[in-house]
This record gives C-alpha cells, structure tokens and sequence, in this order.
C-alpha cells in the first residue's frame, strides 16, 4: 500500500528587523512557514526555525529538484505534525539587501533571527521553539543562543566554533594576526569568486565547491538545481566572520541549552568528536555523523537518516522548555 502524505499548508512572511539590529528600514526576513492542517497539530505545536548556509536560499530546506521526490526537509518535518519555518538570512536569498551592507555581519544577521523568532512568538504562543542552522545558518543560530538564549535547545548542522577544516585551501592560520585573518580571507573570497575586488554582496561558484558541498557522484541533475534554485548572495562581511576561526567560539562558549550537533561523513569539521568541546556550559550534547554525507545534508542519499535521529531528538528540546 502506498502512503499517502499528509495534507500540508504553506505560507511566505517577510519580517521588519530594523528595529533589532538598529539600522535604519526597511529591513525584512523572508520565510516560509510549512506545517501540518490545525487539526493535525498537536498541543502545544512543535516549531523548528531553520536557517540555510552561506549563499543558500531558504529553498534549501524545501527542496523540490524536477523529477525527484523525497527532498524536502520542511514537508518530512510537517508531515509528522513539526511546523518548520524556512528563513533566509538577512541579506540572502528574498530578503532585504541594503546598500551599506557591510554593517551586516554574522551577529547581525543573529540579532535579525532573534527578531523573526519574536514574531512568530507572538504568532505562536504556546509553542515550543527549536532553532537549527546549516553552515553559516549554524554559526547565526549559535550565536543568536549564546547571546539571547532563544530558544530550549538548538541544533547545529556542518558548522565549527573551532575551525572550519576540509575548505580548499587554509592557510597557517596560528601565525596570523585577526586581522590578517581576515583580509586573507577578503582575498581568498574574491579569488575564488574570480573578482579583483569582493562585492559587498557575493555568491559562491558552484563548481568550485562541488567537492565540499555534495558527494563526488552527486547527479548532475541535483547539482544543477543546487545551482539554479539554491544559491543566492551573502553579505561579504558574514561570510568573513562565517570564515574567520573561533569567531563564533565566544558565542558558543555560552550556550546553556542541550545540543544536537550533526556533520557529514566529509564535511567541514577537524574531528565531530571534538566538537563538544567548544560548548562548555551545556549539559547535554547529542553528535550524529552520517554516511555517505558531504557539507549540504539535505542533497544527500542518506538525508533521512539525519532527519530521523534529529525528529527522535526533539523531546529534547520539549523537555527542556
């Protein structure tokens, strides 16, 4: 017998953040609220916020390449009853990219995410909230719990508070004032972009990453959608501090929540075993590391795997409210 999926709503919200992050609007996130039909919804409802990677739009979370099914991180959660708020980072994907953008920085883009949680606070007051981030989204959502403590317990995807391994190239990085850190890392950023110059708002050229982002047998047809309907502009100076080692590390040295920290089999940590080193104050920490997984889980074969345990984490987080 065939299952049949359960009926699903979809909604797009863009939020003013001005306020938050003390710039001068309009300033919005954009996200996308997929969930369960009310009478599907248990009580109180369950609400992951999700945050995508440097230059990924939230789609990257609701994945629908042509001719494939299954890809859908939003639509799995919502189907077993979870609300999941898709967002972009502001500056990326459909929100607002102002035209002094450096001021945007990756505990802006923070302060912007704890700004969208008020909201849909309000919206939803008697839910329980779960913060996730991909990547650069990983490093937003550590620090907006660091600083705010946001939410009962987060989830951390392919991000490093201790350094950022397995990129193309790294340089000594010990030896190496903050600095000189970062102007490498403009440098490095505007070579690889193939620019003299980083713009204030930039992407990623898929084919160099192909080797860090998906698996080496990724399909074509996959890694052209990635490309098509994924990638989107990140504010230079997030993806500076996103690159920059221990930038977030203060951060999540504050956490006091319990954590699910989840990794690729080739992803973009030193040592997943080690990474609960860097959350001292937390009194619980749960690391998966999946198969046949590169950085960007939810093109991989094995997605499910990660979903799964991370669906069977959640009473985690309820508890813990």
């Amino acid at each position: 017998m065939t299952e049949t999926a359960a009926p699903l709503t979809r909604r797009d919200l863009r939020i003013d953040v001005a306020n938050a992050v003390g710039h001068p609007g309009p300033l919005e996130v954009s996200v996308t609220v997929v969930s369960p039909l009310p009478d599907a919804l248990p009580e109180p409802p369950l609400v992951v916020v999700a945050i995508p990677g440097g230059t990924y739009h939230r789609r990257y979370w609701d994945l629908h390449p042509p001719g494939r099914s299954g890809y859908s991180n939003a639509e799995y959660f919502a189907e077993r009853g979870v609300v999941f708020v898709a967002c972009d980072y502001l500056g990326g994907g459909d929100s607002t990219r102002p035209d002094d953008g450096d001021f945007i920085g990756l505990e802006t883009q923070a302060d912007a995410a704890h700004a969208v949680l008020d909201v849909l606070r309000r919206q939803m007051p008697d839910a329980t909230f779960v913060g996730i981030g991909q990547s650069l989204g990983g490093f937003i959502t550590m620090i907006q719990q660091g600083k705010y403590g946001d939410y009962p317990a987060v989830g951390i995807f392919g991000a490093s508070p201790l350094l950022i391994a397995n990129t193309r190239e790294q340089p000594d990085w010990p030896t190496m004032t903050p600095s000189e850190r970062r102007t490498w890392i403009i440098s490095e950023n505007a070579r690889q972009s193939g620019v003299a110059e980083l713009p204030m708002y930039h992407g990623a050229p898929r084919d160099q990453y192909r080797g860090i982002f998906h698996v080496p047998d990724v399909p074509d047809d996959l890694f052209a959608y990635d490309e098509s309907e994924c990638h989107t502009l990140i504010p230079r100076m997030a993806g500076v501090d996103g690159m920059t080692p221990g930038y977030a590390a203060p951060f999540a040295s504050r956490i006091t929540s319990p954590l699910f920290l989840a990794f690729g089999e080739f992803d973009v940590s030193a040592d997943p075993r080690l990474e609960g080193s860097a959350y001292p104050a937390s009194p619980d920490i749960t690391t998966v590391v999946v198969p046949d997984m590169a950085h960007m889980h939810n093109f991989a074969d094995t997605r499910e795997q990660l979903w799964e345990r991370f669906l069977l984490w959640l009473p985690v987080a309820q508890a813990a409210r």
